[in-house]
């Protein structure tokens, strides 16, 4: 019997949906937001359920139309960039705070998959970030520790 690489994928897909969940239950919310609608377990609880249940479907029900993936024509080089890249926003995105770090974490996989427009590469990454930061501190009160913007006096 031969496995397909979408199902080996999928099952990956499952035991990372199944790590994230368990992590997501370890996030620690103030008290006052525990009882809340929407508080900082809530997307990430909802998005690992998603996971294991999109990925489960796909492990259980027959392929349609069975892909064949030809392993010589990935490219490896991106591929393992931009796990770097992850990895690095991981390690910094608590000392530079959000908006600093998942800017240039944007920048840097940008020119990593090979955009060379600038002002793409600009408008997608800081306003992106801001816009998106405005969100959740400006309208949705979620709090998000970010040293550099404290530094430059924006946020308190």
């Amino acid at each position: 019997m031969k496995i397909s690489p979408s199902k080996i994928i999928s099952l990956l897909f499952f035991i990372f949906s199944a790590f994230y969940l368990y992590t997501a239950y370890q996030i620690q919310v103030f008290t006052f937001d525990e009882d809340a609608a929407f508080n900082a377990k809530t997307f990430p609880i909802y998005l690992g359920y998603a996971g294991l249940m999109f990925s489960a479907l796909y492990i259980i029900l027959p392929e349609t139309k069975p892909s064949n993936v030809d392993l010589k024509v990935l490219d490896y080089k991106r591929t393992i960039t931009l796990v770097i890249l992850m990895i690095l926003y991981g390690l910094t995105i608590f000392r530079a705070g959000y908006f600093l770090s998942t800017s240039i974490f944007l920048i840097l996989s940008y020119i990593a998959l090979g955009e060379r427009k600038w002002i793409w590469v600009f408008i997608l990454s800081f306003p992106f970030v801001a816009i998106f930061m405005y969100l959740l501190h400006g309208l949705l009160n979620i709090y998000l520790r970010d040293p550099f913007l404290q530094l430059i006096g924006i946020m308190g």
